[in-house]
């Protein structure tokens, strides 16, 4: 004899998930994930996302993991940030971006595992290094990335001396042969498509504020010359042996184009047009800088 089910019987309570556990990792830890092994390092800094550590694989690729922090952000929200940049490193593939090896979640922790530069930009600040010298070949590599990445309809929004990476590439056969420097655009976290980005929610460093985003009636709306005008502040900053600092009085009133164009290099008309105010009379694009950066490298001296 069949018993019908009792349609007045109270549903069961599903069990409650586990909450989910932030663990970060340990100098040291070996990680399993995707079948492959990662080898952790030491810490090498943190930002306002993620921490990053010394890792490498069993091929012996140096590399680092990126590990999201949540700083009082929900699971959900930081896998939201972790796919977003995943993404972005994913679409954006580029000899002068960093590359991404993988990604994984890893006790409940999202982890992104990127080649290791040997330092930044910031490195080359010094009075040791002539800037003009240098300058082409930085501007060459970060405008082929930045052309690429606004080719697809983005705007990188974060480019700033710590985010410019430069990779040694080293002949395993023969190790004491010099490495070729190559510049590369890091961190994509923020990257947006042009017409995703709104005022209020951009995030920027004080010093590198575009005058659209302190002023847009004035000066523009924010959009792809926002990274124009970082590359002029990061050759700016190539050229002086340090990171300048603006108010956003000085922004607006156009001190660093003012700077730029009182600096005796062949490439301070580039430099400047990159950082006037309006985004109409600014360089519009990252292969129109390069072609001006290119004209003033073979010119005469």
């Amino acid at each position: 004899m069949s018993t019908s089910a009792n349609p007045s019987a109270p549903m069961p309570i599903p069990p409650t998930p586990p909450p989910k556990t932030f663990t970060p990792p340990h100098d040291g830890e070996v990680i399993v994930a995707t079948d492959r092994q990662y080898f952790l390092g030491p810490q090498l800094g943190s930002g306002a996302f993620g921490a990053v550590f010394e890792c490498r694989d069993e091929w012996g690729n140096e590399l680092v993991a990126k590990v999201l922090l949540p700083r009082n952000r929900t699971y959900e929200d930081v896998r939201e940030e972790w796919m977003h940049e995943l993404r972005n490193l994913e679409r954006l593939r580029h000899p002068n971006i960093t590359y991404i090896y993988d990604a994984f979640e890893y006790r409940d922790t999202f982890y992104l595992v990127i080649e290791r530069c040997s330092m930044t930009l910031a490195d080359l600040f010094s009075p040791d290094i002539d800037g003009d010298v240098w300058l082409p070949y930085v501007a060459r590599d970060i405008l082929h990335a930045l052309d690429f990445i606004h080719s697809y309809g983005y705007v990188h929004k974060d480019l700033h001396p710590g985010n410019i990476f430069i990779s040694e590439m080293r002949d395993r056969m023969v190790p004491g042969n010099e490495s070729i420097w190559q510049f590369k655009i890091g961190d994509l976290g923020i990257s947006r498509l042009e017409g995703e980005i709104r005022l209020f929610s951009t995030i920027l460093a004080q010093w590198m504020l575009p005058p659209e985003f302190l002023a847009p009636d004035d000066f523009g709306v924010l959009g792809r010359h926002v990274d124009i005008y970082h590359t002029g502040l990061l050759l700016l900053s190539l050229l002086l042996h340090e990171e300048p600092e603006f108010t956003e009085q000085q922004i607006v009133e156009g001190l660093p184009r003012q700077i730029a164009e009182s600096l005796p290099s062949p490439f301070s008309a580039a430099i400047a047009r990159a950082l006037r105010r309006h985004v109409a009379d600014r360089t519009q694009s990252a292969m129109e800088m390069w072609r001006e950066i290119s004209f003033a490298a073979q010119a005469p001296k």
